[in-house]
């Protein structure tokens, strides 16, 4: 969900840069001493929030880890393994329920205690519904399980799930789950009050944020994971990719994001500098409106995939650093993985057949594009439109400014996005897309019944043997039957960074700077 205007506005409204302390109550300590330095990001995008449960943007995902912890955390290696967090340890209940046993001791940004009270109001329908509880958020994606949260005590919780739920500890551990102050909550007083200066446990509490400039982070020394490594982040928005090359080769950013293969060289050849990343749980996609007078075309949408030599696409945008998968799926899913599942086809015969079939008369499909929101994105358009010109489409770009005019009704169009696998797990994945709480539905672009029926199904099977068939036939309607996206490719999240900032890259789009950073768990 990309709905800009409320946040955009609450934060102006609010004067985020020079407001957020007084907001808070925060009291910003004289400079003193210290041989931290601040490390300054420089990223394509604005967030157009730093609160979890509102937004999975990317630049929100940047930001978040620093400010918020979750009960529960994964360790961000392949594996995903469960670790402790806020909860120092967890049992089941039953298959409904989890009792966790929160760490003592922690504090807020603001000074207040972390305790269950702080858990049953980050858990709530009054936080993860969004103002006014509207659901205007991202929370549902995954956490529309969860019924309620029992206080024990001051600190144990027993986090209660509508029905049977195998994947309760994952959902804990995941984007929107994040521990939000109940009490720096109540004295914001409102929702834009709250967002342009939100209250957390994380390593680095917020100072200020400028629109479409900057967002200054520093540490928080009092965190309860250890003393960060650095005295603060500056995350500063610089959307060109040339120009967060320029800034980091001229020292003035330390570490730059979203960078492409054809920038790898030319970091290379810098000898302070390096690339870090890799392959992440996430795919590429272009989004379809299926109600339009075109795309509502099942043969079009089958088609518009079928026009595609990924593998070349791969080769010749990636250097084959990101991966095809096998639909909407990954092989850390375990158990949920249908290995045999078909692989994304290259066939621009049948691909032609069926815009015969379909009657398409070589109606302009309209092809949305923002400018390198995604690394290689107009390149890789440009590319795409060409080898679908070779079967017969005629797709027609039209470059938007941002996501807000992307989906301004009528959308009638495709459009790129990308969709991570927040736990290892189809519910987590294109669920979080496709469920009737997944951005296509909410903007009227995309729904199945069958699909959604089966996704429930889902949520309450815990047997493997029972799920796997469930499984497939989810992958089977979104992949020819009904799709509501033409998958592109596995996504890469590649870095440029000075080399003597240490740092371990994740599993997600998120960045870690705090010291559980594998990079500094060991010191």
């Amino acid at each position: 969900m990309r709905d800009l205007t409320f946040t955009r506005r609450g934060i102006l409204a609010a004067g985020a840069a020079s407001a957020l302390l007084s907001m808070t109550g925060l009291h910003v300590a004289p400079a003193s001493a210290d041989d931290r330095r601040t490390i300054r990001i420089g990223m394509s995008g604005f967030p157009p929030a730093v609160e979890p449960a509102l937004f999975n943007h990317t630049a929100t995902r940047r930001i978040a880890p620093q400010m918020f912890d979750t009960l529960i955390r994964f360790d961000q290696t392949e594996k995903m393994a469960l670790l402790p967090a806020l909860a120092e340890r967890w049992e089941r209940v039953d298959g409904t329920a989890l009792r966790l046993f929160l760490r003592k001791g922690v504090i807020f940004h603001d000074g207040n205690p972390f305790t269950a009270r702080d858990v049953a109001f980050s858990l709530s329908p009054d936080h993860l519904l969004g103002p006014g509880k509207a659901g205007k958020s991202v929370a549902m994606q995954t956490l529309d399980t969860v019924d309620r949260v029992e206080v024990v005590d001051d600190h144990t919780v027993i986090v209660h799930a509508k029905g049977e739920d195998a994947l309760l500890e994952k959902r804990l551990a995941s984007w929107s789950s994040e521990i939000v102050g109940s009490r720096a909550f109540e004295a914001a007083g409102s929702w834009d009050k709250w967002i342009a200066a939100p209250v957390g446990t994380g390593p680095y509490r917020i100072v200020s944020q400028t629109l479409d400039v900057n967002v200054v982070l520093a540490a928080f020394d009092q965190y309860w994971g250890g003393r960060p490594p650095f005295a603060g982040v500056e995350f500063r928005i610089i959307p060109e990719l040339a120009s967060r090359m320029n800034a980091l080769s001229a020292g003035e950013v330390d570490f730059i994001t979203d960078l492409s293969p054809d920038m790898f060289a030319e970091i290379a050849r810098q000898p302070g500098l390096e690339v870090a990343g890799g392959a992440v749980q996430n795919i590429r996609a272009l989004s379809l409106d299926t109600t339009g007078p075109v795309l509502s075309k099942i043969g079009v949408r089958r088609a518009l995939s079928l026009a595609l030599d990924r593998k070349s696409f791969v080769e010749a945008l990636w250097q084959n650093r990101i991966p095809i998968p096998n639909g909407f799926q990954f092989a850390s899913f375990g158990e949920g993985y249908i290995e045999d599942f078909p692989g994304l086809a290259f066939d621009p015969d049948l691909a032609r057949k069926l815009l015969t079939e379909s009657g398409y008369n070589g109606e302009t499909i309209t092809y949305k594009l923002l400018n390198n929101y995604y690394p290689n994105q107009i390149a890789g358009a440009q590319i795409m439109v060409e080898m679908w010109r070779a079967v017969g489409l005629n797709v027609e770009i039209q470059m938007m400014e941002n996501f807000a005019q992307i989906e301004r009704k009528p959308i009638n169009a495709i459009y790129d996005n990308s969709t991570t696998a927040i736990f290892p797990d189809i519910l987590a994945h294109a669920w979080r897309l496709l469920g009737p709480g997944g951005e296509l539905p909410k903007l009227g672009l995309w729904e199945d019944k069958e699909f959604f029926a089966h996704g429930e199904q889902l949520k309450s099977t815990s047997a493997a043997a029972d799920w796997r068939p469930i499984i497939r036939r989810m992958l089977e309607i979104i992949d020819h039957e009904n799709p509501p996206c033409v998958i592109l490719h596995g996504s890469g999240q590649f870095y440029g960074k000075r080399k003597d900032i240490a740092w371990v890259p994740g599993q997600t789009l998120d960045l870690n700077f705090g010291p559980l950073n594998a990079a500094y768990a060991s010191k």
